[in-house]
């Protein structure tokens, strides 16, 4: 009876060592496989991952799908993501001219150099060859020995920080004409001839200033004859040219563009003063002698050769070009008050007690006597300069915005002058 328990015992202690695994061979490895449930080989029943792990790469960019960010990759977009790394077809790409952007930076001729004998270069950009803006950059000017003391103050001694492709790229909303990705761009798709400025004579001069503080290299005038003559050996068939500038670059304007209408006889020349309205000489300076505007003037129509320069308005300018070509078309832009340009007629010596707005009209009425057509767009306000500047496109003076006004001078529709009425 005995014998039979403990049969019965030893039978129920091996079953339960059976159910519980408990058994001799010992304990039983778990299952090992890859255990992320993102992987293409996941295994639902491994215990232990192998770090075998295969992941999908469904575009074959070298990059696991599980990795991609998916957005707007195209930097040119309104909407670019820097941290997306596939594109989702979402950008938002704003108009551009059909030209691009397409700066290219040249060197400049032997005699070319900044103010302080640094390299001068300049810029084109090549789209339609029948259209051509010949554009010199503003800077200041200096001409004695308190104007020339701050190199960079009152003028610009250097073009390396001048690089229009990059203005034209980061500065989609701005920039004015330089905005080729602006559909109200009326020159957008132009061929430019980009002159930049750092010499402090207004791109006329040609001598080597000493003045009590520093030496200023006033090589101007090579500079702006050399970007000239890219021109005409590289645009010889263009039909209309727009010669302009804005503040110094503005003075240069009038001579280039009475030269270009002899130099392209049969083309449509259109001269566009930015900034400078209200310039005037009064004799206080000899910049014959200080630029050597007695040799260099020798380069432009024989009207610019009688034109006195240090005595003179910006009128005097317009009337000079005029007597070259009177189809010539003009135009300008100012700020009735304007702070820029009143500083550097303090520094020429004139009246400052003359309100800025009555020598601009003073000058314009000059020229409307002499039968220039010019026409006029003024606004209040002591801003300065407007064809490189973001207001070019909202501006708005008495109903009339200025890129509309700027857009039908540039098509040769009838204008009427825009004049502020409380500036």
């Amino acid at each position: 009876m005995n014998l039979e328990l403990d049969k019965i015992c030893v039978g129920l202690i091996v079953i339960s060592m059976l159910l519980s695994g408990c058994t001799a061979e010992g304990p039983v490895d778990p299952k090992q496989g890859c255990t992320d449930k993102l992987a293409s080989n996941f295994d639902i029943n491994a215990e232990l991952d192998n770090g075998e792990c295969e992941y999908a790469d469904s575009d074959g960019d070298g990059l696991f799908d599980i990795h991609e960010i998916a957005g707007c990759t195209n930097s040119a977009a309104d909407n670019y993501d820097e941290t997306a790394t596939d594109d989702d077809g979402s950008c938002l790409i704003p108009w551009e001219s059909e030209y691009g952007v397409n700066w290219v930076e040249r060197d400049g001729g032997e005699d070319c150099e900044c103010s302080d004998g640094s390299e001068w270069t300049f810029w084109t950009r090549d789209a339609d060859p029948t259209r051509i803006i010949l554009y010199f950059q503003g800077g200041g000017a200096c001409w004695e020995d308190h104007s020339c003391k701050n190199p960079g103050g009152t003028y610009k001694t250097t073009v390396h920080d001048d690089d229009p492709q990059i203005a034209s790229i980061f500065h989609s909303n701005a920039y004015g004409i330089g905005n080729f990705r602006n559909p109200s761009n009326p020159i957008a798709d132009w061929s430019w001839v980009y002159v930049p400025y750092c010499t402090g004579d207004v791109h006329l001069g040609f001598s080597q200033g000493v003045y009590s503080d520093n030496n200023v290299s006033h090589h101007g005038h090579a500079n702006g004859q050399f970007a000239y003559s890219y021109m005409l050996e590289n645009y010889p068939d263009a039909e209309t040219i727009l010669v302009t500038g804005s503040s110094a670059g503005s003075i240069p304007s009038p001579f280039y563009g009475a030269q270009a209408s002899l130099d392209y006889p049969t083309a449509k020349i259109m001269v566009f003063n930015d900034g400078s309205g209200g310039l005037y000489t009064n004799n206080t300076y000899d910049f014959y002698d200080i630029w050597n505007l007695a040799d260099t003037t020798l380069d432009f129509p024989q009207s610019f050769t009688n034109l006195n320069f240090n005595q003179m308005d910006s009128g005097d300018l317009v009337i000079a070009t005029h007597n070259v070509d009177n189809d010539i078309r003009f135009a300008r832009f100012t700020d009735s008050n304007d702070e820029t340009m009143r500083m550097f007629s303090a520094l020429l010596g004139n009246d400052m007690s003359i309100p800025y707005k009555d020598k601009i009209m003073h000058s314009m009425n000059k020229s409307k006597l002499h039968g220039v057509d010019q026409y006029l767009y003024m606004t209040p306000g002591e801003g300065h300069t407007i064809l490189l500047d973001s207001r070019f496109y909202t501006l708005e003076v008495n109903g009339v915005i200025f890129v509309d006004w700027f857009t039908s001078w540039i098509n040769e529709e009838t204008i009427e002058d825009v004049i502020c009425q409380e500036c």
